[in-house]
């Protein structure tokens, strides 16, 4: 991915954190003034967040919506979200 970026003259920086971390997703997209976030992060091993529903939702809802609050206030152009599992009896 990074060299198709590169010749594309896209900059890609990874950073690792939590997206429950509000402050720290802030300031990663401070620092970086990220024009686009594409969110995938979520547990999805469905029967395990089914046994452990209040961090399954911690990490996949809140997590998304402290992403998604803070690419707001930094002016971020896009935020796409990114479906990383297929429903569980929908």
């Amino acid at each position: 991915m990074r060299p198709l970026a590169e010749t594309a003259g896209i900059k890609v920086t990874t950073r690792l954190g939590s997206v429950t971390n509000a402050a720290r997703v802030a300031s990663v997209l401070a620092d970086e003034k990220v024009d686009v976030v594409l969110h995938a992060a979520a547990y999805k091993h469905v029967p395990i967040v089914e046994d452990n529903e209040l961090e399954g939702a911690r990490n996949n809802v809140l997590g998304t919506q402290v992403v998604a609050e803070a690419a707001l206030a930094a002016g971020v152009e896009r935020f796409i979200l990114v479906s990383t599992d297929k429903a569980v009896r929908p």
